[in-house]
């Protein structure tokens, strides 16, 4: 047998095996040292989520839809038409409302009419009981004048008789124009609540013809800002309510991400800091964001069954506080983030900027 053979064999496999733990080793410490250089610097969870500004549409009227004009994840721009509903019905509305206005002005044009004329009237009435109390005067003097001379028998009886039936037509003439006078202001009085009365009736018809106006702009739904229809449910033949969803705009440009991040790991963190964010549904890319804000509670607190320690047994959970995460880059349609999806920030601690948290829970 050749030993010789079999030795250098043997000896070449133990180098094959020595070289392979080298590299293995190398490889494990390059990676170890880049975790351990991630563990020191950064902050980091995977309990964290694009999020952004949904708008939901729904319409402010009801009615049947007549036409739909988007379709299944469109963009849109701001003021583009969404939806339209018949508006037959609140067209006729909206003319009756303007009927009504138009009918009760028409009314106040004819009451104001009426209150110059009175007003008019006045002014006639007034001058005319001038003129009578200054007859009535003058024959009040005329037939105190004509007393004395008939008690001094210097003038007949029928000529004192004349002065006091006068005396009586002055005086019964003035009564009438002050009473002429009286009725006259009772009328301004009455035309004049009448006229206010009338007002009020106007202002609330235009306010009913204005909400008219409104309901019937409100049959053509609009895109309130840009971004991508979702979730449409809505079609032609629908009979939809007010308040109804039937679809929403994503805004894809104004996102953000909400990470929770566990209340152990928040102590080095501050606002302004920088954070790498990496995205499940893009292997490879990175996106450039900053720390904006805290949370001023954590997540539990503001759920809906909030926990209550004071009853029952306690376990002690470490609790998350939520903090939202600005990104910085710019957005690349390539790589379009929407709202609900998977990423894990890496937040740099070392990174002395801005304010942490307990600063800023010590100004509130």
């Amino acid at each position: 047998m050749n030993f010789s053979g079999i030795g250098e064999r043997f000896k070449n496999s133990k180098k094959i095996k020595i070289s392979l733990m080298i590299f293995v080793i190398i490889v494990v410490l390059i990676f170890m040292g880049r975790e351990i250089y991630y563990y020191i610097v950064y902050e980091r969870t995977d309990d964290a989520y694009v999020e952004g500004t949904i708008v939901p549409i729904s319409p402010q009227v009801s009615g049947k839809v007549i036409k739909v004009y988007v379709e299944h994840n469109q963009r849109v721009k701001k003021g583009d038409p969404l939806v339209e509903i018949e508006s037959d019905d609140y067209l006729a509305e909206l003319n009756v409302k303007k009927s009504n206005v138009n009918t009760l002005e028409t009314q106040q044009k004819e009451i104001l009419s009426s209150l110059n004329e009175a007003k008019a009237k006045l002014k006639s009435a007034e001058a005319n009981l001038q003129a009578v109390r200054a007859q009535r005067l003058l024959a009040e003097r005329e037939y105190e004048r004509i007393k004395g001379l008939y008690q001094e028998d210097l003038v007949s009886k029928s000529k004192f008789d004349s002065a006091e039936a006068a005396l009586k037509v002055a005086q019964a003439q003035e009564k009438a124009a002050e009473a002429q006078i009286k009725e006259i202001d009772s009328l301004i009085n009455t035309l004049s609540i009448k006229l206010k009365t009338q007002s009020h009736q106007i202002g609330k018809a235009q306010a009913e013809l204005k909400l008219a106006d409104i309901n019937l702009k409100r049959t053509l739904i609009v895109a309130p800002i840009d971004g991508r229809v979702a979730k449409k449910t809505v079609e032609v033949g629908q009979f939809v309510r007010g308040g109804q969803l039937l679809m929403a705009v994503v805004d894809e440009q104004n996102i953000w991400i909400g990470a929770n991040f566990k209340e152990t790991q928040i102590e080095k963190m501050r606002v302004g800091q920088p954070v790498k964010i990496k995205v499940d549904a893009y292997p490879g890319k990175t996106f450039k964001g900053h720390v904006a804000s805290f949370q001023p509670g954590t997540g539990a607190v503001f759920s809906l069954f909030p926990p209550e320690n004071a009853t029952g047994n306690f376990v002690k959970v470490v609790q998350r506080i939520p903090v939202r995460i600005i990104i910085d880059s710019t957005f690349d349609p390539n790589y379009p983030l929407w709202p609900g999806m998977s990423v894990i920030p890496y937040v740099d601690v070392t990174v002395n900027t801005g304010a942490k948290l307990k600063d800023i829970m010590d100004k509130k």
